[in-house]
């Protein structure tokens, strides 16, 4: 008897292996769980940049001002009663950026009363002058009104 339970403990197997085993276990499920961490955070990570390339698109989209050359506004941004004052104007709104800076100008030359008018682009519609406005105002902190051309 105490022959067969001698050879039923020596067939099977010994502590160490078992604790090996169990190891191995242990180390394959850690394995396991450093890559899903890292394929969490990898998504997290995508994620996110997905997110920062919308709002760059839509930040870009909100500040992109669609100039035409046939358009029924404008955005005014300041008014002299000299010439060359408004062109001097003109030159600064140019070198930042809005090419299609103009000068109008208005009264009668009868009486002297005349002003020139420094006006940026023109636009299809009151929602693009709109748009430019609140750039201006955003990037310049300049006075604008909207104006309506004929």
């Amino acid at each position: 008897m105490l022959l067969g339970v001698f050879l039923v403990q020596a067939c099977g197997p010994s502590e160490q292996d078992i604790q090996e085993r169990e190891q191995a276990r242990l180390d394959s499920l850690e394995r396991v769980r450093v890559m899903q961490q890292e394929r969490s955070t990898a998504d997290s990570l995508a994620r996110v940049q997905r997110q920062m390339e919308e709002e760059r698109r839509l930040e870009e989209e909100r500040r992109t001002v669609n100039f035409t050359d046939d358009g029924q506004f404008s955005v005014q941004v300041g008014a002299w009663r000299a010439r060359d004052t408004a062109e001097r104007q003109i030159s600064v709104w140019k070198n930042r950026g809005y090419e299609k800076s103009f000068v109008v100008q208005y009264g009668e030359e009868a009486t002297g009363d005349i002003w020139y008018r420094v006006r940026l682009g023109r636009v299809a519609d009151r929602n693009e002058a709109e748009k430019l406005q609140d750039i201006l105002k955003e990037d310049y902190e300049a006075p604008s009104w909207i104006s309506r051309l004929y």
